[in-house]
């Protein structure tokens, strides 16, 4: 049975031990965005040494590609897979599902949000956990009054994202790439 871009696991496994092996040339973590892999990467990344941090920035991305769409049978699975990575043995594998946790957190709209909390969310909502930790901290992040205070206006360098989240509610919008209408800044 194909697994993704791998004819199966046996083909995944060769492929995750050797840290040279490549599936593409380009933009090959998307090629792992495949509900069916949850299981294979977070094994990967479960080890004393993970020789693919290729995995690991797969497992990011594709958590917050799920939550920003929203597409039911993949927000069910990612719920599932970090359910299963919170037991994990090793710290990488637990640090993805407390950030996937997070992201789970952010769309409950809880609030009030504070300045600190809309620049977590902000890193967490523009970022994976590797590439946070490649930026260090969440320096890379501006947070800003909006409409009239009523919201946070989150930038981010090299994003062309802007995030906006309601200080009262914690409801929040991603608009790319450019800002949101005055309509859209007033029904959030």
């Amino acid at each position: 049975m194909a697994l993704g871009p791998f004819a199966d696991e046996q083909a995944f496994w060769v492929w995750a031990m050797d840290p040279y092996a490549a599936i593409w040339d380009q933009d090959e973590d998307l090629l792992l965005h495949e509900v069916e892999l949850f299981d294979l990467l977070l094994a990967v990344v479960d080890r004393p040494h993970c020789p693919k941090l290729l995995c690991l920035i797969a497992l990011d991305d594709f958590a917050l590609e799920i939550v920003l769409g929203g597409f039911e049978p993949h927000v069910s699975a990612l719920s599932e897979a970090a359910g299963r990575a919170r037991r994990g043995k090793y710290p990488p594998v637990r640090a993805w599902a407390a950030y996937v946790d997070r992201l789970f957190e952010y769309c409950l709209f809880r609030g009030p949000v504070n300045r600190a909390r809309a620049a977590a969310m902000a890193a967490d909502l523009f970022a994976g956990p590797v590439a946070q930790r490649r930026r260090r901290g969440v320096d890379w992040v501006t947070v800003r009054s909006a409409a009239q205070g009523r919201l946070w206006e989150c930038t981010a360098q090299h994003e062309a994202w802007h995030l906006y989240i309601n200080r009262r509610s914690g409801a929040w919008r991603k608009a790319h790439p450019s800002r949101m209408t005055a309509h859209d800044l007033a029904i959030l």
